[in-house]
């Protein structure tokens, strides 16, 4: 699914006025400590204040016309502008020429990925990611760069402790405060395959803890990074709760696994497609299967993995919202009852289009964030080139919040991080994604924000 993602992860282990924007502001068991305090830890500000942008659309943007796309220099970073179609106040956060550490030949800084959260858990320091897999800190609140982060594969963010972040090396699961710069160990898994040789526990990429931060979903693979086991580790006992054998079939292995948010599902992504009218099941999987918490009971949902991401509909069902390949809609999966809803339809009559969903709005449940992106400036049809809002339930309302500029050429290796990729923080208020601003096939991109006012979604007509 994320094959080119992984690959590159791998090799890594990888003037313009504003309008009516205000912003205040500029822009454990022991293990070895981090080699010195890092330049984050250094540069913190722990008092920051929180940067605010108080201009609102007149109207929200909530019809399907086709827009254009005007052509705008490349914004200023720390410099609120309005979006000339949609009205919302946008920021660039990042700067590719300034943010990155001596020695890093990353050439942009972005935002992870859409089914990763940024935002710490009191939203005032969030992590991007330099192209070469590195790893930068920013004040949430005043979004200045604090410097860079010495962390492993997957960054994700405590959800109680607003100062602490944990990571993979290899088969240990480790944390590491951003106020002290201490690397501590958490666990090593290895311990729980005596007899094993295994390369790595993790849930490659693109997973994440249960909303409450206790229940992790995670894969183990051997020295040729193949998956043999499934498993659940419960962080507050420190214990692998669930442990069962996996198997891929020949040619195969598994893209990436998680946790739902209440951490009652247990998911299971596979490179390959089932065949059309069956699928998958834990003795031949493919597609996406879904465990229980403990990881007995598990069924095939969907033919093919897509891009999506797990969330809450308005109904507070855990839901797989993603594009449905068969279908060519914006879909959810209901992961208790295995119903499917069609949402939107997807239009690739003029281009391809490559989609994103993020559900880490976990506060605001309901709805989802979608960016959509093709290889050609312009916009053929609703929804190309934008960052929009969807809401979870058939003909829901739709909310256009921005066009990323960002242009990609399938054909571009570098093309690839410039994929906006936006994701959202956990009440809908900012949002999250990656621009090279035009420039295909360079690899220069940054990180842009978009500014939403609280409650924005409940006061939509």
């Amino acid at each position: 699914m994320h094959a080119l993602r992984a690959f590159l992860g791998m090799l890594c282990a990888v003037t313009l006025l504003t309008a009516g924007c205000a912003a205040a502001g500029a822009a454990d068991a022991e293990a070895p400590a981090a080699s010195g305090e890092s330049p984050a830890a250094a540069n913190l500000n722990l008092d920051a204040p929180l940067v605010t942008c108080d201009a609102l659309p007149e109207a929200w943007q909530m019809g399907f016309a086709v827009l254009p796309e005007p052509e705008l220099a490349e914004p200023e970073r720390g410099r609120p502008f309005t979006d000339a179609v949609f009205g919302t106040c946008v920021m660039r956060v990042s700067d590719r020429a300034q943010d990155l550490a001596p020695g890093d030949g990353s050439l942009g800084i972005k935002n992870e990925y859409a089914r990763v959260q940024s935002f710490n858990s009191d939203g005032r320091y969030l992590v991007l990611r330099g192209t070469d897999a590195t790893w930068y800190l920013y004040e949430g609140a005043s979004l200045r760069p604090a410097g860079q982060l010495p962390l492993g594969t997957d960054p994700r963010w405590d959800a109680v402790d607003p100062l602490r972040l944990y990571y993979f090396e290899e088969t240990r699961l480790m944390a590491y405060r951003i106020d002290s710069g201490e690397a501590t160990l958490v666990h090593e898994f290895a311990e729980d395959f005596p007899g094993r040789s295994l390369a790595a526990v993790w849930w490659r990429y693109e997973g994440s803890p249960s909303l409450d931060g206790r229940t992790w979903g995670l894969m183990a693979e051997d020295e040729n990074f193949i998956t043999t086991h499934l498993l659940v580790y419960d962080l507050e006992t420190d214990a692998v709760v669930a442990s069962r054998p996996f198997s891929p079939l020949p040619d195969t292995d598994v893209d990436s696994v998680s946790i739902s948010p209440s951490g009652e599902y247990f998911l299971v992504f596979m490179e390959n497609v089932c065949e059309q009218g069956r699928l998958g099941s834990p003795e031949a999987p493919c597609g996406v299967l879904v465990f229980d918490r403990g990881l007995a009971a598990g069924r095939g949902v969907l033919r093919s993995a897509s891009h999506g991401d797990l969330t809450f509909d308005a109904a507070g069902r855990e839901v797989w919202v993603y594009q449905d390949n068969d279908t060519d809609y914006l879909s959810m999966l209901d992961l208790a009852s295995g119903e499917i809803t069609p949402l939107w339809p997807i239009d690739f009559s003029h281009s391809s289009l490559g989609i994103h969903i993020s559900g880490r709005a976990l506060a605001a449940p309901g709805w989802a964030l979608v960016s959509v992106f093709d290889g050609q400036p312009g916009s053929s049809t609703w929804m190309d080139d934008q960052v929009f809002a969807m809401e979870l339930k058939p003909d829901g309302r739709i909310v256009r919040l921005a066009q990323h500029h960002s242009v990609v050429d399938e054909n571009q290796e570098h093309d690839y991080w410039a994929e906006p990729h936006a994701s959202v923080n956990a009440d809908f208020t900012r949002v999250l994604f990656t621009s090279n601003w035009g420039r295909s096939g360079t690899g220069e991109i940054d990180t842009y924000m978009i500014f939403l006012p609280e409650g924005w979604l409940t006061a939509l007509p």
